[in-house]
């Protein structure tokens, strides 16, 4: 049992992963590929209730496509630390349903009602709020299209190990998403 989160690594272009790689570890000291974290992680739960929950939930979700068009400014809570995202705009409301659907039964507890969810990944992290500035506005002064895809979440335990991953079996396993395109649903 420990503190989970779940996150979502997208699959970009190769220079488009680069790059983002590249400005990650420049401007937020983060290597690695980004992601979007879907649950942060909030309490501690049993893994095998968090994993049952991702698995059903992916089965029943669509691949999302996206694309990064905007940068943003948003102050750390608790910290005098600015983050810059890039956020989607195709896309964006399908990581909010996804992020939404995630939010019930054992990862309800994991929901921040204090701040709002901004489907996002991390470009910059910076103590100067002037700076933040000047790294969106180079940002936006560009006419950002990236795009990319979600496929698959992974769960974590706090602290970065990951737990689990699906399909191959019997490696840690990712989880798919699974449900068919063009099968959307509206409120009756």
């Amino acid at each position: 049992m420990g503190a989970l989160e779940v996150v979502a690594k997208p699959v970009f272009g190769k220079s488009d992963a680069e790059w983002l790689m590249r400005a990650r570890e420049e401007h937020a000291h983060s290597p690695g590929a980004p992601e979007f974290t879907l649950v942060f992680p909030g309490a501690e739960f049993a893994t095998d209730d968090v994993v049952s929950h991702v698995a059903a939930t992916c089965a029943l979700t669509s691949p999302i496509k996206f694309c990064l068009r905007s940068a943003v400014i948003v102050p750390e809570l608790g910290a005098s630390r600015f983050i810059v995202f890039l956020v989607p705009d195709e896309g964006f409301g399908a990581i909010i349903r996804l992020h939404d659907r995630l939010h019930v039964g054992p990862l309800a507890a994991c929901l921040r009602p204090e701040t709002p969810y901004i489907p996002h990944l991390t470009i910059a992290s910076v103590n100067d709020f002037n700076a933040a500035r000047r790294i969106k506005a180079k940002l936006n002064g560009f006419d950002l299209g990236i795009d990319g895809r979600i496929d698959a979440l992974e769960v974590h335990e706090r602290g970065g190990r990951k737990m689990h991953r699906q399909p191959p079996a019997p490696a840690p396993q990712l989880f798919r998403l699974s449900r068919r395109p063009g099968s959307a649903r509206r409120p009756e």
